[in-house]
């Protein structure tokens, strides 16, 4: 990206939370940064925020609770790839694809869990990421991490690329975007995006049911992660 920093994970202040709309967003929007957390040594915390449990909707095989129970695990399986084991981990098991309605909830226990380890980091999910999930997320986060004097905030990406129009993208001066080289860490991320197999085609009796495009996979692999730091009191629209 032009005009980028080069992000150096040693630097960021532990804890470090990182927070997932969805099991499997942090794996393809961060997955190198928190493998590269680890190796360097750093507190990784993560939070997932829904439970999952819309993808298959019509599986005979995987109605809700099965499917939310399956991506549970898979959340936790693709993390301790990651060097994060479950201890290290919290949910609100809110219902995907209404977290739009869901603000207050997500305030209130994202604070609940940070309170447990004040964070020094969070990462979470851009404000204009084009998924109604993402976006909805930005705001209640943002309003749980003020409490949290000087914790530095790092927006990643998941759709942007691969769906988002150029209103989406950050505008100039909107943020300080950063950079990082995750070659060393390819192989833990590969790992843990394999870890969601109900996402990558293993639910085969749902003709409505979503599968990770291989476009998308492709470009989480393709060696860097971009992030876009903001401060708490500049909150982009």
């Amino acid at each position: 990206m032009r005009g980028a920093q080069t992000l150096t994970p040693a630097s960021l202040p532990a804890p470090v939370w990182v927070v997932a709309p969805h099991p499997d967003d942090e794996a393809l929007g961060c997955g190198g940064l928190i493998a590269a957390l680890g190796a360097a040594g750093r507190e990784v915390r993560a939070l997932l925020l829904s439970d999952g449990g819309l993808s298959h909707p019509s599986s005979p095989s995987h109605p809700r609770e099965r499917l939310a129970g399956a991506r549970l695990a898979e959340w936790q399986a693709g993390l301790a790839e990651l060097g994060v084991p479950a201890a290290r981990t919290r949910t609100l098991g809110l219902p995907d694809g209404e977290l739009h309605a869901c603000a207050e909830a997500i305030t209130r226990g994202a604070l609940a869990a940070f309170r447990e380890a004040p964070p020094g980091t969070l990462l979470l999910p851009w404000a204009r990421d084009p998924h109604p999930d993402h976006r909805a997320a930005w705001a209640p986060l943002l309003r749980a991490a003020r409490a949290f004097p000087g914790v530095r905030l790092l927006a990643y990406t998941v759709w942007l690329e691969e769906r988002g129009d150029p209103a989406d993208h950050p505008r100039p001066g909107e943020t300080r975007p950063l950079t990082l080289d995750v070659r060393p860490w390819l192989a833990p991320k590969r790992r843990a995006i394999r870890a969601h197999r109900t996402q990558l085609g293993l639910i085969a009796d749902d003709p409505r049911g979503f599968s990770l495009p291989t476009s998308l996979v492709g470009r989480a692999l393709n060696g860097t992660e971009t992030y876009h730091e903001v401060a708490p009191q500049e909150v982009p629209a």
